[in-house]
């Protein structure tokens, strides 16, 4: 056990997946002996530049992805050291710099980029001497803003991204590890599935609601109608009630009472999806590496461009997701998963269990052990 040793752990809560990757390593830690916090020093500092610009990021996700696209390659170009001087942002690095030396952590981690050009300006000047390091929380195509500050560690959710961003940063290679995705302890998979029947009895799907409203509509008619006896499982998030009103007007034509709706916490979706047969949604990182700890295979109609393409590749590179254009495209899928005794399902199930891509909470409790204190790593 480790004596009063504190970890803060700073996220945003832009998406899911930085909020995710930061209590899943405070859960690690804590189960390790650390005292463990979760900031949002953006939220806390900033609420109304905060909350802007999370409904612009929201907006882009839900009704235009193409929009996000744009800025999403000029994140990749800009100089987020300057950033730090814009009036928004100013308030939350002087309310970072208040915390941390009330609080004073042995070790800062950074689940959102912005907040290690930071610590670089706090070690800069002088004061700020605590050990920090970035977990990133996409696969394959990661955006410069991660890998261009000085934190000493960048912990990455995949080996493959590892060269290709020395080459392309001229960084060295010990700054670079990949440590998995963290990924609460909730979410394990399940020991034994029963195969689900062609006419869809016993088959549990869960559904993310990241779509176009009418695109998810279509989806789930499609799907309670072709396998009327499959329950489905729909996080809708905050967009549950209107979701319902348009599922309750056409209910003629769609058996709603196989759904359930479920919340978007990670405490929530933890329960429906190691007990599923499949996953049909966004490639969001939290989602996809949910996915693979409790071995779900994905179908993914939902990507947004650039940030969350790397996570639909690599899960296409394993064979443990495809990526679905259409309704129609949906029904066919299942129909060539579902044939002969579900052997598509089993397949992506065992290449889920073979990629071996689960479990990463441990495996960056133990870089950043072995990194800043090796006395303590086991």
């Amino acid at each position: 056990m480790v004596n009063e040793q504190k970890i803060l752990l700073l996220s945003a809560g832009y998406g899911r997946g930085h909020h995710s990757a930061a209590y899943a390593l405070a859960e690690e830690m804590q189960r390790r002996g650390w005292i463990a916090d979760v900031l949002d020093a953006c939220a806390e500092s900033s609420p109304l530049l905060f909350n802007l610009t999370r409904n612009f990021y929201r907006t882009c996700v839900r009704r235009l992805p193409w929009l996000w696209g744009l800025a999403y390659a000029q994140i990749d170009s800009a100089n987020w050291a300057h950033l730090l001087r814009l009036p928004g942002i100013s308030s939350s690095v002087e309310f970072l710099r208040r915390y941390l030396q009330s609080s004073r952590p042995q070790l800062v981690v950074c689940t959102y980029p912005l907040y290690a050009y930071m610590l670089d300006a706090f070690a800069r000047e002088g004061w700020f001497h605590t050990p920090y390091a970035v977990v990133v929380t996409d696969a394959l195509s990661v955006n410069s803003a991660w890998i261009l500050s000085q934190a000493p560690l960048i912990c990455l959710p995949e080996s493959d991204g590892c060269a290709t961003l020395t080459r392309r940063f001229s960084i060295s290679p010990t700054r670079v590890v990949a440590s998995g995705f963290p990924v609460r302890s909730a979410f394990y998979p399940c020991p034994y599935l029963p195969t689900p029947k062609p006419n869809g009895e016993g088959l549990h799907i869960v559904y993310g609601a990241h779509a176009s409203l009418p695109r998810v509509r279509d989806d789930l008619a499609a799907l309670l109608n072709a396998y009327p006896c499959c329950h489905i499982t729909v996080l809708a998030e905050e967009r549950e009630p209107h979701l319902r009103r348009i599922l309750e007007s056409e209910s003629q034509n769609i058996p709603t009472s196989s759904l359930c709706f479920y919340g978007a916490d990670g405490a929530d979706t933890a329960i429906p999806l190691r007990n599923a047969h499949l996953y049909i949604g966004k490639a969001g990182a939290s989602s996809v590496f949910e996915a693979y700890s409790t071995c779900t295979p994905m179908l993914i109609n939902y990507a947004l461009p650039g940030q969350e393409e790397g996570n639909l590749q690599l899960l296409l590179r394993d064979g443990a997701g495809m990526r679905i254009g259409s309704t129609e495209e949906l029904l066919l899928t299942m129909h060539r998963l579902m044939e002969h005794d579900a052997n598509g399902l089993k397949r992506m199930r065992r290449a889920m269990q073979n990629a071996n891509r689960g479990g990463g909470a441990s495996g960056t409790a133990d870089a950043l052990l072995a990194r800043f204190f090796p006395s303590l790593s086991c």
